[in-house]
């Protein structure tokens, strides 16, 4: 089983050198000069005919987000890429978290993914919601605001292939779901793990190896689990053979999860 990651190349020399923002009041952080979005995000570039791509480069250009591990404030109104597109994420790690009644959920977001974080923040749900952020790894967002979002408009494949990427997130959401309805907590992260190494994994000869600064604490959000129980979850899968950690790397070994084996 062939995976590979999709987080794209060279992305870490694609920042030029930052200064302090000071349009972004709500999440704060540090934005850097001009860089076209085409450049830092290959499967932008992609969906734009090569005749056309120069132009679309220099129509493109955004400033770059950058935002150190730790808590994310949420957004307010006066958020610059409120009115358009939003933030989409160029490297790094995010984790998104909500708290309904005492019961906690989340979601894994990076390169690629689309982020509105000022909207659906629970003031209209009728449920008492608490809504966090977290930055899990530094993380580089392009800020696509509203001008940038008039200036992309002569080629809508790129709206089209960003709305794409916003279905793309709903979708690993209801697989995620579908997943946490696992009763046992093994079965649940050994499913878990496969899962994230489809998007972020990287076949080696000992398995395939996950590159995310996934911690005990990460993971019981991701599972819907207490931290003592994943620890112990984790031990029993490596006594298993199925999952090690080989220093900062998850290694997946072994085949994905099959249905005679989710009994085990």
């Amino acid at each position: 089983m062939q995976i590979a990651a999709t987080r794209p190349s060279n992305r870490r020399n694609a920042a030029p050198d930052r200064c302090t923002a000071s349009d972004f009041p709500a999440i704060t952080g540090i934005v850097s000069d001009l860089v076209s979005v085409l450049d830092v995000d290959p499967g932008l570039a992609e969906v734009i005919p090569p005749d056309q791509r120069q132009q679309a480069r220099q129509a493109t250009a955004t400033t770059l987000a950058t935002y150190p591990s730790g808590s994310w404030r949420a957004p307010d109104s006066a958020q610059p890429s409120r009115d358009g597109f939003g933030l989409l994420v160029l490297d790094g790690l995010l984790l998104r978290r909500v708290e309904v009644a005492g019961r906690h959920a989340a979601e894994l977001l990076g390169p690629g993914d689309l982020l509105r974080p000022f909207q659906h923040n629970g003031d209209d749900s009728t449920l008492d919601l608490t809504w966090t952020w977290r930055v899990v790894a530094p993380t580089k967002c392009a800020v696509l605001d509203a001008r940038w979002a008039q200036r992309a408009a002569a080629w809508p494949q790129l709206g089209a292939e960003l709305a794409g990427r916003a279905l793309a997130r709903s979708l690993r959401l209801v697989i995620t779901m579908a997943i946490s309805q696992q009763p046992k907590l093994d079965i649940r992260l050994w499913m878990l793990f496969w899962e994230l190494a489809d998007r972020y994994g990287k076949v080696h000869a000992d398995g395939i190896h996950l590159e995310l600064p996934l911690t005990h604490e990460v993971l019981s959000h991701l599972a819907g689990a207490r931290r003592p129980s994943v620890s112990g979850a984790l031990t029993r899968l490596a006594e298993a053979g199925r999952l090690t950690r080989s220093g900062r790397n998850w290694v997946l070994s072994g085949e994905r999860p099959v249905l005679e084996e989710l009994s085990v």
